[in-house]
Formats: C-alpha cells, structure tokens, sequence
C-alpha cells in the first residue's frame, strides 16, 4: 500500500474518531451546552432546571446570541458591524469573538444552529488530530507514533473544554501553523502559511491567537528562520485585517483587557496531570479544587501521558516536555493583559506530540507484532482520551424555543429596552428572544459603557455588568437609555407589576413603558466631558427635554420639550423620521455614541455630539425632516485596503512559485 493510500486512510480515521466522543450524534442527538437553556428564563415558564455541566454556560450566556446576530446581518446582505441589542448598541465586528470570518459561523448561514454546532465542533476535533498527523509525519514520526499523537490530540483539555468556545475554533489552527511553518522551510511554498495565519486571526479568540502565533515564532526559530515566513506571516495577517484592526481599535479603547487578564494557574491545580478529575468536576458536582475548573484541566489522557513519558529517552521527547514545562511555568506567572492560566491546556498537545515518540519504543520491542500492538496502543490511548473528556461535552435533545412571555415582552417593548436584577434574563441571552438590553456580556468593552455601568451599579462586576437594584441613583439612567421594563427574580418596590398574561419566572415590572429611543429636545445643558454629563443626568439637573450635551454649538432653553419622532433600525444604519414642523432642538438617539458613527440631517452631513455621557445626539433646525446615523468605523475601511495588499502580494507570491516549479 502506498503511502498517499496509507495517509489517506488514516486521515480519514481521524476525521471519523470524533464520533467516538459524542456517539449520541448517530442517535440524532447535537453536541453543545443547549442544556442551559433549560435553566435561563427566555426559554422557562417558570424557574427551575438542572444542566449538565454548570461550568459551561457560555456558548448560551454569550456566543449564541453573538452568532446569531451576525449571521442574520450576513443574511440580510449587511456587514455584521454593529449591534444594537446590547450595550444600548456596541460593536459587533470588533468584538472578535462574534468570529464573522471563521468558517465555524458560516456553518451556521446553512444550517440550525443545533446542527451546525454539532457538524463544527466534530471538524474541529477531527482537524487538530489530521493537522497533528500530518505535523508529525513531516517531523519524522512513524505512520503509527503520527497516528497515536494525532488520537491523543483530539483530547487535548484545551481544546474540548472550551470545544463551543471560540477558544477552539482558534487553538485548531496550531498544528496546521506549524505544518506550513515547516512546508514553507523545505519547499519555500508560502501560500498554506499565508491562509494559516489569517485563519488564526480570524478563529474569534484573540488570546488564543496569541497563544498559537507565538507558538508559531518559536517553532520557526528552533527550525531555522527564514525571511519568506515572516513574509508570508506579514501577508496572511493583512488579509485578516478586516477582521484583527477592528477588534485592535475597540481594545485600544476598552478598559476590560487588563482586568480580564493576569488570570494564572494555582500550583495545586497541577494535581490534574497525575489523573483526569482528581479534584471533580462540575458536572458531577463534585468540583472541590482550587481555582478555575476550566483553566486548571491538563491531563490529556492516562495513557497518552505514559505514552509521552517514554519519549523521555528521544531527544525529541525531552525538547517536547522542556517546552511543555515552560507553558506550565508560565501559566503560573500572572502576566498583564494575556490569560496565561489557559497556556497549561494548551500546550498540552505537546505530550500528543511526545506520545507519538514513546509509540515508537512500544512498536521498537513489539517485533513481527508492530500491527497488533499499533493497533492496541491506538486504542488505548483513544479511550484514555474518552476517559478524561467524559465529563466535558456531551450531546443533548435539547429542542427549547424561546418562553411565549418573551415574545410578549418583546411586542410590548417593541424598539425599547428590558434589564433584568442581578441573573435576571441575561443580556445575550435576551439577544436570542429579540429582547434589547442595556446591559452585556462581552469584552472588550469600551471606557464609556464601563462609566455608564458604573454609573447604574457602583459595584462593578466584569464580563456581564449586573445591575442589582433600581433606585433613586440608577432610575434617572435607566429611563434615559429606553429601558421600559424591569426583570427581577424577586419582588422589588416602588415599581409598577406588569401581567403579560402568560407564565413568567421572573416578576416584570414597568419603568416607563412609554420611554422614546429617539426624540426632539428644544432644551439642552451643556456639559464639560462624559463625567459631568453624567452625574447631571444621574442627579436630575439634566431630563429628556433638557439632555446634558458636550461640545454644544448653539445655545438652547433651559426648559425644554420632547416631541416625538419615526425610527428605523437596520442595525449599522438607523434613519429617523421627524415631526411635519421640527422645531430647533438637538436630535436624541439613546444609542452608544462611538466617534465612528457619522450622521446627516436631510441629506448634508452634521457634527455627531455625545449626550449624557454614553449616547448620540445632533442639532436639527426647524423644519428638519430626516436625520440618518451611519456607521462607518475607520478600522473596517483600512482593513478592505490591507487586505487588498494582502492579496496582491499573496497574488505575487504564487507567481513567483509558479515559475519556481
């Protein structure tokens, strides 16, 4: 049998194991953590549920609702830049873990969600063993230690327990950076890294990405540097740019980067390499370790640690395990910026690598008998892998669709805004419902939104901002930014109890059920930054009529009105239709100013001022008829321009090969 034949076969071996760890699939049954649903209120009539693993709520609590929303704008023929139903409106692009550009989301614009989810999540695995397979062989493993290492990868911690996470869809990428790293070194053929690259930039988890590309910059130091990689990497990162400048701009402005890194291991949670689990799981509640259970999971599979233990006696193996023990040690070291706690995991996939060198010993003293115990230890070290993921992901029937009270809610609100108390109906979740929060669960977030969230709770809490109460300091903000309706898990006072006349978990309450998005006000106060017109807004010196404006051109009452205007929302666009005799006013849109939005009133091009700390507003003369808000980010029009210089110079390439071959 040739050796394409034989690649062939076992790749496709490797493409099919997945199956192996969610058998459920061949039942009909999808892979995620849909379970979740069950226990949060969109889709509950009454409180309660139990799930599978607790610890895995966020491909509901946040990346669902940040899939959908860019695969209805792709739907709709828009650019999925903006999106207005968090955050009183935040951008969506730039959120990097919207993951537009990742071929995981674009499942989704064929599929249902469930089974896009589960189609995705089996390639994913499927490809972090086939790109170890291939890494190995071109490394000069044997057929079998290519093959095992390539079985242990797919149980790599790091990238099934964060497997609904774009975590993986962006660590799936480091063995194939590696491969073209090395296929660009001995056949000077860029083009496979150029893609790489891009595909990393674009998997929808920046920290990976760094993880993976520094991995990257030191295999192609150890293998001996060549100036067309770098070449190539420049090109793939420019291509990517549409997606990577947008995401560099919102972080540039965000404060949430530091908080969210120097995340670290603790020493005790290397207690995980001696056996998968010793100190429990959440899924069997029984998770008594210290720590954060995701982060602290290491151990890669019984026998693939024994496997990479008797690689020991290659040099080979000891480079592997020196490397390993350097992500080890620094995922110790609480780093600013970057989550090294998550580097134990990921390197992880070092003792795959390694395994495949102890087969060879095995396959050494085995003799005439190289197929039996191949075959042996394959499967062995396939069930260790079983064995230690067995908690982490598993499949579901899990059909729910939203509560039918949402859907009254939504009606009811219809263009305002909900906010629940405390773990009442979180934001993103509430994206899923087509209930608009002013509130979010995301990062980075920007210094404005984080001022403002201050500003309803002083008792700042990252990623997903809870407001715990509705008071006196908080109720003025509130209403400014639309928010109609109130959600809390217990009964709260001095509000109106509002009955949709269906089934609810969470008692709703109106706060102003009347409250525009967008209106005329003869009146304005000005206001010296974002602080002070908040604070006059919070303390009641500012109203609707008389909003707090910086930078405010013309002098207006001290005592103004609201008159109400027409809005339509096409998320990176919102038009706005005024009265038949528009006084002379400022236009309010209680949307997240961002200095990339620009606005027109009748077609001529206005100046974008910022209203109350957070939001948007422009002067309209009498007579105005149309006001236009459109947002054209700076970042996502240089992006186009380097990517083009992406693709000619990856054009350029290719020619250049061309006449190489």
């Amino acid at each position: 049998m040739g050796s394409p034949r034989i690649r062939g076969l076992l790749l496709a071996l490797l493409m099919l194991t997945p199956l192996a760890f969610f058998p459920g699939v061949l039942t009909g049954r999808s892979i995620g953590a849909d379970d979740h649903r069950s226990v949060h209120h969109a889709f509950q009539s009454e409180a309660g549920g139990r799930v599978h693993n607790p610890a895995l709520s966020d491909p509901v609590l946040q990346f669902q609702g940040l899939t959908q929303a860019v695969v209805s704008e792709l739907k709709a023929g828009r650019a999925p830049l903006w999106n207005p139903q968090i955050f009183a409106g935040a951008p969506l692009l730039a959120d990097a873990q919207s993951r537009p550009a990742s071929p995981w989301t674009w499942l989704h614009l064929l599929l249902p969600m469930r089974w896009a989810q589960t189609l995705g999540s089996l390639l994913t695995i499927g490809a972090f063993g086939a790109g170890t397979f291939l890494l190995a062989r071109r490394l000069g493993w044997s057929w079998g230690g290519a093959l095992v290492s390539g079985l242990a990868a797919q149980a790599t911690p790091g990238l099934q327990v964060w497997l609904l996470h774009p975590h993986a869809t962006t660590l799936v990428f480091l063995p194939w950076l590696l491969l073209a790293i090395e296929h660009q070194r001995t056949t000077e053929r860029g083009l496979p890294l150029v893609l790489v690259v891009a595909g990393v930039l674009c998997g929808g988890h920046p920290e990976t990405a760094a993880h993976v590309l520094v991995g990257g910059a030191l295999f192609w130091g150890v293998r001996g540097p060549t100036i067309q990689a770098v070449g190539a990497t420049v090109l793939g990162a420019l291509i990517a740019a549409p997606i990577w400048l947008p995401f560099a701009d919102l972080a540039m402005d965000s404060a949430t980067l530091d908080a969210h890194g120097g995340n670290r291991l603790l020493l005790n949670q290397l207690q995980d390499l001696l056996w998968p689990n010793l100190a429990g799981h959440p899924a069997r509640e029984d998770f008594g370790g210290p720590g954060v259970w995701a982060d602290g999971v290491l151990n890669p599979g019984v026998p693939t640690l024994l496997l990479a233990l008797m690689g020991l006696t290659r040099a080979k193996g000891r480079w592997l395990w020196a490397i390993y023990a350097g992500t080890l040690g620094l995922a110790l070291l609480p780093v600013p910026v970057l989550n090294c706690a998550r580097l134990g995991s990921h390197g992880a996939w070092l003792l795959a690598m390694a395994a495949g060198i102890g087969v060879e010993r095995v396959l050494e003293r085995a003799g005439e008998k190289q197929t039996l115990a191949l075959a042996a230890v394959g499967l062995t070290t396939l069930a260790g892998g079983l064995h230690a993921r067995l908690w982490d992901q598993t499949t579901h029937e899990v059909t729910l669709a939203p509560a039918e009270w949402t859907q009254v809610l939504a009606e009811r609100a219809s263009g305002g805004r909900v906010v629940g108390i405390d773990w009442a109906l979180q934001p993103n979740t509430g994206m899923l419902v087509g209930l608009s929060d002013v509130r979010g669960y995301d990062l980075p977030v920007q210094r404005s939104t984080e001022r403002f969230m201050a500003a309803l709770n002083p008792q700042l809490r990252r990623p997903w901002f809870p407001v715990e109460s509705v008071n006196a300091q908080n109720r003025q903000l509130l209403e400014f930014a639309a928010v109609r309706y109130v959600l809390a898990p217990q009964a709260l006072y001095g509000l109106a109890p509002v009955d949709l006349g269906v089934p609810t978990p969470l008692e709703v309450y109106a706060l102003d059920d009347d409250a525009p998005r967008a209106w005329v006000a003869t009146g304005a106060r000005p206001a010296a930054n974002e602080r002070e017109s908040l604070d006059f807004l919070r303390a009641g010196y500012a109203s609707r009529g008389t909003p707090p404006v910086e930078d405010l051109g013309r002098r207006l009452s001290e005592d103004g009105q609201v008159h109400p205007v027409t809005l339509v929302d096409q998320g990176r666009r919102v038009l706005i239709e005024l009265p038949a005799e528009t006084p002379d006013g400022l236009l309010v849109l209680a949307d997240r100013y961002d200095r990339d939005w620009e606005v027109q009133v009748d077609g001529e091009p206005a100046e974008l001022l910022r209203v109350a700390g957070l939001f948007r507003g422009v002067l309209v003369p009498p007579g105005a008829q149309q006001v236009r808000f459109d947002y054209r980010p700076w970042s996502w029009a240089w992006g186009w321009v380097l990517f083009g210089f992406g693709l000619v110079g990856s054009a350029g390439m290719a020619w250049r090969q061309r006449g190489r071959s």
